[in-house]
């Protein structure tokens, strides 16, 4: 329930074996990478070498980004076009990435299945697209099969012109009825849904004052291969056959398609982990530093994970020279990734938190309160037993089936957290009778539902000053972690006037003189007033203001009256987790007097699910949203910044046993996609 320890991770090797390294810290999986020209540039990556490499040493006077490998990313897109028309799943293998056998080797054979498929797919892609024409020539010589013309003779006019449409039904009638006007002659072929099927016969001397009419009632021409010839009928004898044979041309090479994927798919599969596994590779070594001879690599790695990488680079022997180094011994301005490193319980929080920001190394992990406190908050405001229960099995199907472990694990997480309420509140689905309560019943206890509420979120404001405090300890910030507003002064501010609004509250008056009181809280505001001065004066630091004087009091005197509203609020602003709990049973007793009101029993229980299902849906989500909302604006505020590099390691997520092809079936090609893809390979 913490940030990792992160170490500095400097390697030189020989430029040779670069890529044999690489693929090393990708198996590895733990080194978060760093680019190591900034880290040369910033005087911060430490060059130790033997006596007989002192040429690395040298070299740094030439150093230069490492050049992309552009022969693979050809290689990438050539395997990713025959993974697609196989339909082979992209699947990474275990076996395959722990494999050594170099990629060169493979380069030129994908490049080859490449040509002798490509060829076989595009007449493929052709004869669909083909396909696709003929069949609409077809259905479009359908509607005028009952033409006798031999279309022949009407290509042979030579003062007349002639085409062949649809007009929709209410531009045809407009056609009949001003044909007197028409330079042309209309001939209804035939009527299909919502049109009528027309043919023109124009003087050609006329045809452009025909079009202008067709086109003003929006005349669609049918696209017909005229060039065939024929009557229509005969037409559609040719377009038959033609339609047959290339059926037949197709099944050819679909089965031509089919005995390739069986003679190369187990290879395909291969190379696409070891692409998956280069490519990661090659993202490490854009982030290299390298001369001619050498290479320069830089990274952060888990304290836990060093002894492993060590291992792992064994083999290279004395052909690698490996530094680590503590936080502490590189630059102040370079941060360390964020690793964090929490028990199952609290785990799926981390969504929650990363919404806001990745936690900085410096500062502490706040998952677990983030866990602890929202668990607490929701369970609050939504305490059932029986809807905590249907929440806490939605999370675990969520978990279990649909493989979504931050949202089905806080899901299951607060519905127990409901539950456990529900129990104390005595409510099964709304109802407050079945059980007796653990602690009572919300309705009848208003003033402590409320209280309790503000009670809590003095709890969790006292525990975010402590969690203020500790980071203000972990970053040595005398000025904020001592005087600040959510510093030490601030939390001894915090808790007098809490203790004097009790006192006040309970006993109306003060156990201590409301002067000497008073006199405290004027002296604490003081102190965060000159917090910056008196922080520099302490510890030695000049000059004592980093800004304008009188810029910093305007901004410190502001600041006092934001403290004073913001301790306030925040509190009172946690007040909202009684009302919501009433609000949650007064929802419920809407709902069971609307169903008393039923003479029905089935109309009832109906009302009583529906209920249910409203409250849990509706009631549900905005609990869930209060709850973040006094999480992030109330808590966070105090004393997360968020400002973190969240730690991302090169490594490749992979099935350890992933099984063979399976060439049982048969593909099953879809000719759109087929269109689109071809497209993009031309």
């Amino acid at each position: 329930m913490s940030v990792e320890k992160m170490e500095m991770m400097n390697l030189i090797g020989y430029i040779e074996d670069l890529d044999k390294v690489s693929m090393e810290i990708v198996r590895h999986g733990g080194v978060h990478i760093v680019n190591a020209m900034s880290e040369i540039n910033q005087n911060n990556f430490t060059i130790m070498t033997p006596e007989q490499d002192t040429n690395a040493l040298k070299e740094l006077y030439f150093i230069k980004p490492y050049k992309e490998n552009t022969e693979f990313s050809y290689f990438k897109e050539k395997l990713d076009e025959l993974l697609s028309i196989f339909k082979i799943d992209k699947v990474i293998k275990y076996k395959y990435i722990n494999s050594n056998a170099p990629i060169n080797g493979i380069l030129k054979q994908v490049e080859d299945i490449h040509k002798e498929v490509m060829e076989h797919y595009i007449k493929r892609v052709k004869l669909y697209d083909e396909q696709k024409r003929i069949q609409e020539f077809r259905e479009n010589i359908d509607h005028i099969k009952s033409l006798k013309i031999d279309f022949d003779v009407l290509k042979s006019l030579n003062f007349f012109s002639f085409k062949i449409g649809k007009l929709s039904k209410e531009s045809y009638e407009k056609i009949k009825d001003n044909i007197e006007n028409v330079s042309a002659i209309i001939y209804d072929i035939n009527s299909v849904p919502g049109y009528q099927v027309i043919i023109s016969l124009t003087p050609r001397d006329l045809e452009d004052e025909t079009d202008k009419i067709l086109k003003s009632l929006n005349y669609e021409e049918l696209p017909i291969p005229y060039d065939i010839g024929g009557t229509p009928q005969e037409m559609l004898r040719l377009l038959d056959e033609k339609i047959q044979e290339n059926k037949e041309k197709i099944a050819v090479i679909e089965d031509t398609i089919i005995d390739l994927k069986m003679k190369y798919a187990n290879f395909l599969d291969e190379c696409y982990s070891k692409m998956r596994l280069y490519t990661a590779v090659q993202q490490i070594n854009n982030e290299v530093a390298c001369t001619d001879d050498f290479f320069y690599m830089a990274g952060w790695v888990p304290v836990s994970e060093k002894k492993n990488l060590q291992k792992r680079l064994a083999f290279f022997e004395d052909k690698l020279l490996l530094v680590f180094k503590d936080k502490s011994e590189v630059s102040k301005s370079i941060t360390p990734p964020t690793k964090l490193k929490n028990n199952w319980l609290v785990r799926p929080f981390e969504a929650l938190v990363r919404m806001y920001g990745t936690p900085s190394y410096d500062e502490m992990d706040p998952t677990s309160f983030v866990a602890i406190s929202y668990m607490i908050m929701f369970g609050a405001m939504f305490g059932d037993i029986g809807q905590g229960f249907l929440f806490f099995l939605a999370g675990i199907i969520l978990q279990a089936k649909f493989r979504r472990p931050n949202l089905g694990g806080i899901l299951s997480r607060v519905g127990f957290a409901s539950m456990i309420f529900g129990t104390l509140f005595g409510s099964i689905f709304g109802d407050e009778e079945i059980i007796k309560p653990l602690l009572f019943h919300p309705l009848e206890n208003i003033n402590t539902i409320l209280l309790g509420g503000v009670a809590l979120g003095i709890i969790f404001t006292t525990v975010g000053f402590i969690y203020s405090l500790i980071n203000a300890l972990k970053r040595r910030d005398l000025e904020d972690g001592v005087f600040g507003k959510d510093g030490f002064v601030g939390l001894l501010f915090y808790w007098i006037t809490i203790l004097t609004a009790v006192n006040i509250y309970s006993k109306g008056d003060t156990s201590v003189p409301l002067f000497s009181i008073i006199l405290m809280l004027c002296v604490l505001l003081l102190l965060m007033v000159f917090k910056q001065p008196i922080a520099n004066l302490l510890s030695g630091h000049r000059p004592l203001y980093h800004e304008p004087m009188q810029d910093y009091y305007i901004e410190s005197g502001f600041g006092v009256v934001e403290t004073l509203l913001s301790m306030l609020s925040n509190t009172i602003s946690f007040i909202r987790v009684g009302a919501f709990a009433l609000n949650h049973v007064g929802l419920f007793v809407a709902f069971a007097t609307i169903a008393d009101m039923m003479h029905d029993n089935t109309a009832s229980m109906a009302v009583m699910i529906l209920g249910n299902i409203v409250i849990m849906a509706l009631e549900g989500l905005i609990v869930f949203i209060q709850g973040l909302r006094l999480e992030y604006y109330e808590l966070f505020s105090k004393y997360y910044d968020g400002s973190g590099i969240e730690y991302s390691p090169a490594r490749l997520m992979y099935k350890r046993n992933a099984v063979d092809l399976d060439f049982s079936r048969k593909i099953n090609y879809e000719s759109n996609s087929v269109n689109t893809h071809i497209l993009e390979v031309i």
